[in-house]
């Protein structure tokens, strides 16, 4: 048996999987992993918009799966359908149960773009702005100055506190309305 990977309509990976397993009987497996962050409660997608389906390669039909409601295709390459080694999905199956275990993905307040100010470790004290998350792991990354210029570092989100505009890197006033057209101040 292998592992096929199959995108899905983003939002209806529970309605694709439920189709492939009454309408052609295979077994699907979607990772879901419990989200803790602000708006986003219970479990989600772990990939979004993708699913696993069980069967035997050689009874594999990629246009009955593809036909199913929910399914947008099977991912292939060259025309050949992906296959993920059952030892693969059954080490995401492990580790997704464990990030579960531990209450799910960790949380943070901060969105791309918001200020930020590190709280712990060598560079506490320090102001930078908050790039994202990098891994379902426990880091992000956010854009500080130091040394001179902007670098890109990962931290955990736990040594992270919201401030105003950070120091040392200033905001441009906007000089166009869009599309080129200059703001002109009346003097």
């Amino acid at each position: 048996m292998a592992f096929f990977v199959v995108q899905t309509k983003t939002g209806s990976e529970v309605l694709a999987a439920a189709m492939l397993e009454q309408h052609l009987g295979l077994a699907t497996y979607l990772p879901e992993v419990t989200q803790r962050r602000r708006r986003a409660g219970g479990r989600q997608p772990l990939f979004p918009g993708y699913l696993f389906v069980e069967s035997e390669p050689a009874s594999f039909v990629r246009s009955a799966v593809d036909g199913q409601p929910g399914v947008v295709r099977t991912v292939a390459v060259d025309h050949v359908p992906c296959r993920v080694e059952a030892a693969v999905v059954e080490a995401l199956r492990a580790r997704v149960a464990a990030v579960n275990a531990q209450g799910g993905l960790p949380a943070h307040p901060f969105k791309p773009g918001d200020a930020v100010r590190l709280t712990q470790g060598p560079l506490a004290g320090l102001e930078a702005v908050f790039v994202g998350p990098t891994t379902p792991a426990e880091r992000v990354e956010v854009l500080l100055r130091f040394l001179g210029r902007q670098q890109v570092t990962r931290v955990a989100p736990e040594e992270l506190e919201a401030v105003g505009n950070p120091v040392g890197i200033e905001e441009r006033p906007r000089r166009t309305r869009g599309r080129g057209r200059p703001i002109r101040v009346q003097s």
